[in-house]
């Protein structure tokens, strides 16, 4: 097989793919039209709606997306929290670098009380993690009764 063969094969691929390409954008442009088109009618709207809300399908995949943004945001308050404590963690060290010698015992008192800053701060942190949750399960109980209106 010569260049030429490969690079003609290799054209007619990638004419094959922008047809096919094009033909999903097009269906894709009809079925978001029709979409639009259902929505856009207030009657239309209003069944289908009502609808998708008694779909098992989108309840499963609400609570689904509903556990996943918990799931993000508690990894994102523990991420916080873990920074928060390094950066308090960085600068008693930085601070212990820069000052003069002192004794052993002020030393350890000043770790001490780095030390129990970070723990006071990892129960604040914590406590508005509780509070965020409990709010966030007060909200998904409020749109449950709503659904059920």
């Amino acid at each position: 097989m010569t260049t030429t063969d490969q690079n003609e094969k290799q054209q007619n691929q990638q004419q094959e793919e922008k047809t096919q390409n094009s033909l999903n954008l097009a269906i894709l442009g009809g079925v978001v039209g029709a979409g639009i088109g259902l929505l856009s009618s207030p009657q239309t709207s209003k069944k289908v709606l009502s609808r998708l809300g008694q779909s098992e399908i989108v309840r499963a995949t609400g609570q689904e997306l509903r556990r996943n943004a918990q799931d993000i945001l508690t990894q994102q308050a523990m991420g916080a929290l873990r920074q928060t404590a390094t950066g308090y963690l960085e600068k008693d060290n930085l601070s212990k670098l820069l000052a003069p010698k002192k004794k052993k015992e002020d030393a350890s008192n000043e770790q001490g009380n780095a030390q129990e800053e970070v723990s006071q701060s990892a129960e604040m942190e914590t406590s508005q993690y509780e509070e965020l949750k409990e709010e966030n399960k007060n909200m998904n109980d409020q749109l449950s009764a709503l659904k059920r209106c």
